[in-house]
């Protein structure tokens, strides 16, 4: 079976330790984010968790409430704020939009809601709420999450000019400025990547030869409020 993305497994050894990254490639178009409000074990889709949510029951049953923008051009469902309505916090967010010749392109924005990127960015075909690298950026309005500086399992959304990136820690965990560092490691410009949930909703389900694995945190039972998957593809195994 052909697969509209390429994964790999991203290895390499600092200061002694060996660090891994799960990596799944596609093309810009195809990073979709999805409502879901379940396990992603429950989904037949590949890809990797999504933006931050509110867990007041726990992890264990759904969200209370998703906190990071998700839109999808031709849905009917979505989530208009980076925060919540009445609490909206600047937040760097993915866009990926038809340029002037119609090819489909991939940038950030700071945005509180949906409302700001459509009027910037009208011909927006994903909208994917997320944080950036900047320890102000991890003080307040991130429901549940560890500090800057603890290590913890992470999910990254990085994007060049033609393809998008699905990344997950795979061996360990890793604080924000290491995740940074390991991200310019690996090839990608941190300024081009937008930071999700991460903590024990890191979690990536993809089909290599047509069986299906896990990476990310070691349980893959969280219950979720969305996640970005590879559009076009869904794989029951």
């Amino acid at each position: 079976m052909a697969y509209p993305y390429t994964f790999t497994l991203r290895e390499f050894n600092e200061f002694g330790a060996i660090y891994k990254y799960a990596v799944i490639k596609t093309e810009i178009g195809k990073a979709k984010p999805e409502i879901i409000n379940t396990q992603m074990q429950q989904k037949p889709h590949i890809g990797i968790n999504g933006g931050f949510f509110a867990a007041d029951n726990g992890y264990s049953s759904p969200p209370t409430g998703i906190r990071s923008i998700s839109y999808w051009n031709g849905d009917t469902t979505s989530y208009a704020y980076n925060g919540t309505s009445s609490a909206q916090y600047s937040r760097k967010t993915f866009v990926s939009y038809k340029d002037g010749t119609g090819v489909m392109r991939a940038t950030h924005i700071y945005a509180s809601n949906l409302n700001e990127v459509l009027a910037n960015y009208p011909t927006a075909q994903a909208v994917i709420g997320g944080t950036d690298y900047n320890e102000d950026s991890w003080t307040g309005g991130l429901p549940g999450l560890p500090s800057y500086s603890i290590a913890n399992w992470r999910t990254v959304l990085a994007w060049d000019s033609t393809s998008a990136y699905m990344i997950v820690t795979a061996n360990r965990s890793v604080n924000i400025p290491t995740l940074k560092r390991h991200m310019e490691t690996l090839g990608y410009n941190p300024t081009n990547s937008v930071i999700l949930d991460g903590s024990g909703s890191t979690s990536m389900r993809v089909a290599q030869n047509d069986v299906i694995n896990w990476y990310g945190s070691p349980t893959h039972d969280r219950y979720i409020g969305n996640m970005v998957r590879v559009y076009g593809i869904d794989f029951f195994g």
